[in-house]
This record gives structure tokens, sequence and C-alpha cells, in this order.
């Protein structure tokens, strides 16, 4: 068997693969921390399921597209010029996704959550010390002004599939 044809078609399963391994390294992390009282440890998973739960959201539209909708590859999803519907609602996804983030982390206290949780475990960022929070509140920030700029350089770009 082929790796690279495997990997254009089952792509957004290996994301959900390494998302469960991230989640799982995360919630070890936290369950022996011993920093964190008892009401903290709950608020910690809580915040860490949601967190994994939602950032496994792309990679299922992109399954689903890809299994039911006909998106032959993970390639045309760097092709949002073609209007696919399933290409759109990947990046309407992680569009939204990155909107919501941005207003937790700045009218819910979520960067002192992200910070004290350390919920970017979830998707691999592990480090010795905590991100400081006025780090988390750029990177949120910029997010959704990310996306449309990646949205905008792909379909600029004009990239042939590969085949």
């Amino acid at each position: 068997m082929d790796i690279f044809p495997f990997i254009s078609r089952h792509f957004w399963a290996i994301c959900l693969a390494f998302l469960l391994f991230n989640y799982l390294a995360a919630e070890r992390k936290i369950s022996s921390s011993v920093t964190l009282s008892v009401a903290q440890l709950d608020a910690a998973k809580r915040y860490l399921r949601w967190f994994s739960l939602a950032s496994t959201l792309p990679w299922l539209v992109m399954g689903w597209g890809q299994v039911v909708g006909g998106v032959p590859s993970v390639w045309h999803y760097f092709r949002p010029q073609d209007r696919n519907p399933y290409v759109l609602a990947w990046l309407a996804s992680i569009f939204v996704l990155s909107v919501l983030y941005a207003v937790w982390v700045f009218f819910a206290d979520g960067a002192r959550k992200t910070r004290e949780y350390e919920l970017l475990a979830a998707i691999g960022m592990r480090a010795r010390k905590p991100m400081p929070e006025g780090l988390i509140k750029l990177f949120a920030a910029l997010g959704p002004f990310f996306v449309v700029l990646w949205v905008y350089l792909a379909a600029s770009m004009d990239t042939p599939v590969p085949k």
C-alpha cells in the first residue's frame, strides 16, 4: 500500500487520533497536578473535555466531506475557490472556532483558564512553563484574522490538486 494516498484520504482520522492522544496525555497531566484543588481539578477536566471536543469539529467536518461528500483528498481543502460546500464548511468551522475561542478568552476569563489548566496541551502544545496570559490573548485575537488571511492566500495561489 502506498502511504501518500492513504494519508491524503484519511488525514482527518489521523488528526482525530492525535487529538485523542493529546487529550489523554493532558488529562493524565491534570490528574497528577498537585497544585490544583479538587474543585479546580473538576473544572480543569471539564474545560479540557470541551476544549478537546471543540478541536475535533473541523476534523469531523473534513471526514464527513471525504466519506459522504465525495471530497477526494485533504488537498481539496486548500482550494476554497472551487466553492465545494464541504470545503467551505470545514473552513467555516475553523473560523467559527477561532472566533468563539477569542470571545471566551476575552469575555469569560479564558486566558487565565487556558494558562492555569494548561488547556493548550489538548492540541499538542506542551511546555515546561505555561504560556503567559498576554500571549494567549494575542493568539486568540489574531486567530480569526489568521484564518481569513490563510483562506485568502490559499484561494489566490490557485494550487493544483495532486493526483
